[in-house]
């Protein structure tokens, strides 16, 4: 009986986490309201304060788990690839698609940077920080060309080139008359090698 209650409890946390989600993606942190959030989730004010205290308890809990970098962390221990080129593309390619299936977590990824200042990024740091290590320590067993770059070093540059793709793709979609504007494997491409030939 006790354990169908904790089930249940975490099925109604998980619905309030998905429904604030949903909501601080559509109307920000501050534009939220803990009703909204109970409708959303299809439950009564009240019951919302059996889970969480308070508005930025859940906004919290929210980031902490829909964070992109928290997402980023999940999909660079699920990568595969036989070569560091090959293990790169997978990682790309699948942080991509989680945040195109999920385009509410780059809204949180703003949110965070802009109404909370940052500052739960401490916290997602400690969960981040052990599979960034991994991951680079993986890169480097495949190759022995990899510079030796402090590890948050290479995961900053590798963000910075897949969050860039996404953002430049979101906002040049809406312009028709766009030239080609190359794929998310142009961009790995030119993080391995550079935008230089190798001839002189």
């Amino acid at each position: 009986m006790a354990e169908q209650k904790s089930n249940k409890g975490q099925q109604t946390r998980d619905q309030l986490l998905e429904a604030a989600l949903q909501q601080f993606a559509a109307n920000g942190y501050h534009g939220t309201s803990m009703r909204q959030i109970a409708d959303a989730a299809g439950l009564a004010v009240g019951g919302i304060y059996n889970h969480f205290a308070s508005k930025e308890e859940i906004l919290k809990a929210v980031i902490l788990e829909y964070h992109p970098l928290n997402v980023i962390g999940s999909e660079l221990a699920s990568a595969q690839g036989a070569s560091l080129e090959a293990l790169l593309r997978d990682a790309a390619q699948r942080f991509y698609g989680a945040l195109q299936a999920r385009p509410a977590l780059l809204h949180i990824f703003f949110i965070e940077l802009v109404e909370c200042k940052g500052r739960h990024l401490p916290e997602l740091f400690q969960v981040l920080f052990p599979r960034v290590n991994q991951f680079v320590q993986r890169l480097s067993s495949m190759d022995e060309r990899l510079r030796p770059l402090p590890p948050f070093v290479v995961m900053r540059v590798f963000l910075s080139m897949l969050m860039g793709f996404f953002m430049t793709e979101t906002v040049f979609a809406k312009i028709p008359t766009m030239p080609p504007m190359g794929n998310l494997d142009d961009f790995v491409e030119v993080l391995m090698r550079g935008l230089l030939t190798t001839d002189p």
